[in-house]
């Protein structure tokens, strides 16, 4: 139902509400009523019923003002991206298309913000994936268009905003009271609420731990949060051969084991998870 006709139902339903209101108001006593005041009634509800009309045909004028403004307006919105397509060389089709390139692209982005700082940065390579995306969709001259325009701009923003959480978080410090051994301090709920990561602090402070049994009041230890650049933190199974293998550097498991043998010890099979280790240059 086009707006015309909505306004005119709306109309006549108001006049009946107000016709029956005025019934229940008023009751007759037909039966005894005389002639001239039948009559006199009977004038009254033509008048009200000719003003009604009257009324009704005035919203009518409006309505079908107001449906030529739309179609003008519509027509000259359909004018204007005529004009616009014809600029950066396209139709709608097309548009729409390269529109919904430029919506895929925001919304990996978005999804790719809303992952904790942790995995964002260990997955932060993906955002050279998405500037050359966002890169490539800007040399199309429909990127000039308004939507697609405002979409990579907002991309932009976003890729921007995602590599600044990127970031290796701050490592946390703690200082070592009496009483304390590493066990312990990894199972506090404000470090990492797990016994079994003592390790990842051994091997992290290893400059100041030359021994995980001896530790001192007042040493100050840092607590990482993530893996930093140049390091790399074991996940349960893995073997150095694997890592190796992993990372996909040039250096050998064998390079890898000369970095970290102050912590692995003679063994080189003997690593386990939670272990910090450095990433030979």
């Amino acid at each position: 139902m086009n707006k015309r006709n909505i306004l005119i139902v709306a109309s006549v339903i108001l006049l009946a509400f107000a016709v029956s209101a005025f019934a229940q108001q008023y009751s007759y006593d037909y039966k005894n009523m005389k002639m001239d005041e039948y009559q006199a009634e009977l004038a009254k509800w033509q008048k009200r019923l000719a003003d009604a009309q009257a009324a009704l045909a005035e919203q009518e004028a409006r309505c079908a003002q107001l449906q030529e403004q739309m179609a003008a307006a519509d027509k000259e919105i359909e004018d204007n991206w005529g004009e616009i397509y014809s600029m950066i060389g396209t139709d709608k089709t097309g548009y729409d298309d390269f529109t919904n390139q430029c919506k895929a692209l925001e919304n990996d982005v978005s999804a790719f913000l809303a992952l904790s700082p942790e995995d964002m940065y260990s997955r932060r390579a993906e955002l050279d994936g998405y500037e050359a995306r966002l890169a490539e969709l800007r040399k199309d001259k429909r990127s000039l268009g308004p939507e697609p325009y405002r979409i990579l701009q907002n991309v932009e923003n976003l890729i921007k905003q995602a590599r600044e959480k990127a970031q290796p978080a701050a490592a946390g410090k703690y200082e070592v009271m009496r009483g304390d051994y590493l066990w312990k301090i990894a199972k506090k709920p404000d470090i990492y609420g797990d016994p079994y990561t003592w390790i990842r602090i051994y091997t992290y402070n290893r400059d100041q731990i030359k021994n995980p049994d001896l530790i001192y009041p007042q040493q100050v230890f840092s607590i990482p949060r993530m893996a930093g650049p140049g390091e790399y933190w074991v996940l349960k199974g893995e073997s150095l051969g694997a890592i190796s293998k992993k990372m996909g550097s040039s250096f050998t498991w064998h390079k890898l084991y000369e970095a970290n043998k102050d912590v692995i010890g003679e063994d080189a099979s003997r690593i386990y998870p939670h272990m910090v280790l450095r990433l030979p240059n």
